[in-house]
């Protein structure tokens, strides 16, 4: 495929990606005056709030639902991580670079959740919330809130479920068990090859459509938004 051709491609390929938001009328301005739901940027770890149509799941190419990994260490899983890569969302989308989620252990089943982003139409793009653990012998499913956010059910089903994890606890795939969210986390910016390529091949292996996960531009990693299945 010839350089002129693949760019083409990863513009079709970027438009598919967004446009079913886009189709929603998600994707509207804000009203001045009212309240910025997407306040707080992408959630670095899957917890979709608003909810899409029926049967519409972004990034899903259908199956039975996500499955979790065998054990989380939560431990070890607090700290910082940098969303490398996301299907996008409706309350991402003023969102444009530098990704972050912060996690820190409040209790032995719930995790404080500090996310933000770089945004150009927000100049204070951060969100606070809690992760309440709902598998206590995996930790692997959890269900995010964020008080600042409304239509929620505090109560509601698992919206976090981590589906991949690195040995080492330097990267993970997580999202809902519906696959209508994923995001790629890292404890780095930047992804080697090797990296990107398994988590190509994890997404794909957990049923997701590949194509429909975005890199983030982010600071000391890359600067590009590329689907997922373009990368080298």
């Amino acid at each position: 495929m010839t350089a002129s051709r693949r760019s083409r491609f990863r513009s079709l390929v970027t438009a598919l990606a967004v446009a079913p938001l886009l189709a929603a009328g998600l994707g509207a301005a804000p009203v001045a005056g009212a309240q910025d739901l997407t306040d707080g940027g992408r959630l670095g770890g899957g917890s979709s709030q608003l909810l899409l149509p029926d049967g519409v799941a972004v990034g899903s190419i259908g199956g039975p639902e996500l499955e979790q990994v065998g054990y989380v260490d939560p431990d070890r899983y607090v700290g910082k991580w940098y969303q490398v890569a996301a299907v996008p969302q409706p309350y991402t989308l003023q969102c444009t670079n530098d990704t972050t989620a912060e996690y820190a252990r409040i209790s032995p089943d719930t995790i404080s959740v500090r996310n933000s982003c770089g945004s150009a139409i927000s100049s204070d793009s951060v969100i606070e919330g809690e992760a309440t653990i709902r598998d206590a012998g995996t930790n692997a499913s959890l269900r995010v809130n964020f008080p600042q956010v409304p239509f929620q059910d505090e109560n509601g089903p698992v919206n976090y479920r981590i589906t991949y994890l690195a040995d080492d606890y330097s990267v993970a795939v997580v999202g809902d068990p519906s696959r209508s969210s994923g995001f790629v986390l890292s404890r780095s910016p930047e992804l080697g090859a090797e990296q990107w390529s398994t988590v190509r091949d994890v997404v794909e292996a957990r049923g997701w459509w590949p194509c429909a996960f975005l890199t983030v531009p982010m600071a000391g990693g890359r600067g590009d938004v590329t689907p997922l299945c373009l990368l080298p």
